[in-house]
């Protein structure tokens, strides 16, 4: 299973006005449709600077999400309203977002239509249109209902069980919206348990068991992949090391290289494929640096190490 916590990029299609993205399941982009499970497409306001129409579709035709988005530096960021569906017209969910995070009351729903939860997200902190490093508190849970329509938390109070398409269990109580107390549940496809320890939202500690009775401690549900020194380190690495192939040089290409890779569990960089080229050997020579590029700390799911899929883009300018 692939954790998936990388940035989400967008790509231009081959419109004058629009600007089409192909995704795979773990929506993230890919180059070709062939292998692509959603289509993304970003449609521009009349007005100046005011916010793309968002429409992603399944490959099939179905509207899975509505809603608007802004678009710069290859980069999307959710604002507003925005609704998703399954393929049957049913909704997923229904999220308000500012600076690409949700905001304010947001709903989700079971396959059979049914509300689930309704949570009130309090947005980013800090101060920047948006800055990745803000900190996103968690939400606060307001509601939850079980499949057919029984409320087991009322104003932030209750005792949940939640079951998951991957079979994966997690329950325990909630106190004024937040999780509080003993959580216990599975992870990963029930190849590891897990008990936990919450104070008023707070994780408190956490175990982790596997199959064989190995105990992993940790204090932390989720930490990324870190590249050493940071992401900035990451593209200084490559701004030293990216060599343009002459025939791009004699050409004077111009533009951004997109490139998708995998850290492993080792920290290793895998799967590296280029999902938009500029040709005349700038997507090789790309992940040429990238396979040179130092190993990272793996991400960690409740102190699991597993995959992560990242998508970045190398910004070629030729002045003059």
């Amino acid at each position: 299973m692939m954790f998936l916590l990388g940035t989400m990029l967008s790509l231009p299609g081959f419109g004058q006005d629009q600007i089409v993205t192909y995704l795979n399941k773990h929506r993230h982009i890919v180059a070709e449709k062939d292998s692509a499970q959603y289509i993304r497409t970003l449609t521009p306001s009349k007005e100046p600077n005011a916010p793309y129409k968002l429409l992603e579709q399944y490959i099939t035709g179905e509207v899975y999400r509505t809603g608007r988005a802004l678009f710069f530096h290859d980069r999307i960021t959710l604002v507003d309203l925005v609704t998703t569906f399954q393929k049957d017209g049913k909704r997923i969910s229904e999220e308000h977002y500012k600076e690409g995070a949700p905001v304010g009351v947001c709903r989700y729903y079971y396959k059979n239509g049914k509300l689930k939860s309704e949570i009130i997200a309090p947005g980013r902190t800090g101060e920047g249109r948006e800055d990745l490093k803000m900190d996103v508190p968690p939400a606060k849970l307001v509601a939850f209902y079980d499949s057919l329509g029984m409320q087991l938390v009322k104003d932030g109070d209750g005792y949940v069980r939640d079951v998951d398409d991957d079979k994966d269990v997690e329950e325990g109580s909630y106190k004024n919206g937040y999780k509080d107390g003993e959580w216990k549940g599975t992870f990963l496809k029930q190849k590891y348990r897990y008990t936990e320890r919450y104070k008023e939202g707070d994780l408190l500690e956490g175990l982790s068991v596997d199959s064989a009775g190995t105990e992993v401690p940790y204090n932390k549900v989720q930490e990324q992949p870190v590249y050493p020194d940071g992401m900035p380190a990451l593209y200084r690495f490559i701004g030293m090391n990216y060599r343009y192939p002459r025939q791009a040089y004699q050409q004077r290409v111009n533009g951004a290289v997109v490139l998708s890779f995998v850290v492993d569990k080792e920290g290793k960089l895998v799967d590296i494929k280029v999902v938009q080229d500029l040709g005349l050997g700038t997507g090789e020579e790309g992940i040429r640096v990238l396979r040179a590029a130092p190993r990272w700390k793996p991400g960690k799911l409740r102190g699991i190490p597993v995959r992560v899929s990242f998508t970045i883009p190398i910004h070629l300018n030729l002045q003059g």
